[in-house]
């Protein structure tokens, strides 16, 4: 397949019909978790409690940090500037990973500050390092999804990769999301079901962002002789006619 000329007013369509859609499905998981506090987050909160600190949490609190706002603003920085010269190799649409990064990164942060202000949970007790427990969903799974769920998206949709490479591709992307969640679910950095609602975020804006890229830039066509956007179609040899005797 390749991608056809760009639909800049099907892209906004697409972009602001699905982050509505998103958002209303996350204030409403905002709802749930709130009301899950006192049967599912306090006893969960109390029993990592009591289980302490050790070596183990020591080594967790510097790998949770991957999702954090810096290390995931350099993160998008890499893989935007790496995608976009990997794709200018290839001769094709080189500038789509520098666009597409840092704004899946913004809605991100935006979508997190907006959903803590309106969900407002309770935020006063301290996590196992000492911080003040983070706000409805947790950012850093939801940034980690994003960000590498986008870099698989974009390879998906402009190099056309095998389908199980694409499957091997998203099952990291789930890894990560997942090996985040327990990070910050046992330090007890948020509530456990802020944890998982990070999650669940971070995959519908992963699809705000799949169905923005395709409607933004559709795949024309199948021509499997072009892998990535501009690369040129190759055409049939033409068969000689044979001449019928007569």
């Amino acid at each position: 397949m390749r991608a056809g000329p760009l639909d800049v007013v099907a892209g906004l369509r697409a972009a602001v019909v699905t982050l509505l859609a998103v958002g209303a499905v996350s204030l409403l998981l905002g709802q749930v978790a709130a009301a899950l506090q006192g049967p599912v987050d306090d006893p969960f909160f109390a029993a990592m409690e009591a289980r302490g600190t050790s070596a183990w949490t020591d080594l967790l609190a510097v790998t949770t940090q991957m999702g954090n706002v810096p290390e995931t603003q350099v993160l998008t920085v890499v893989l935007a500037v790496g995608l976009a010269a990997w794709f200018a190799l290839r001769g094709g649409c080189w500038w789509m990973p520098l666009l597409v990064l840092p704004l899946a990164w913004c809605v991100t942060r935006c979508a997190q500050l907006g959903l803590a202000g309106v969900t407002d949970r309770e935020r006063e007790v301290l996590s196992l390092i000492g911080t003040e427990i983070g706000a409805y969903p947790s950012g850093g799974v939801a940034r980690i999804v994003v960000v590498t769920g986008t870099a698989v998206v974009l390879v998906a949709h402009y190099l056309r990769p095998r389908r199980a490479v694409v499957r091997l591709l998203g099952v990291g992307v789930v890894l990560l999301g997942v090996a985040e969640m327990y990070f910050r679910a046992r330090l007890n950095q948020h509530w456990l079901t802020d944890v998982v609602a990070g999650f669940v975020v971070g995959c519908l804006v992963l699809w705000s962002v799949r169905r923005t890229l395709r409607a933004f830039h559709p795949l024309a066509v199948a021509d499997p002789a072009a892998a990535l956007v501009g690369a040129p179609a190759v055409e049939a040899p033409a068969v000689p006619e044979v001449a019928s005797a007569s």
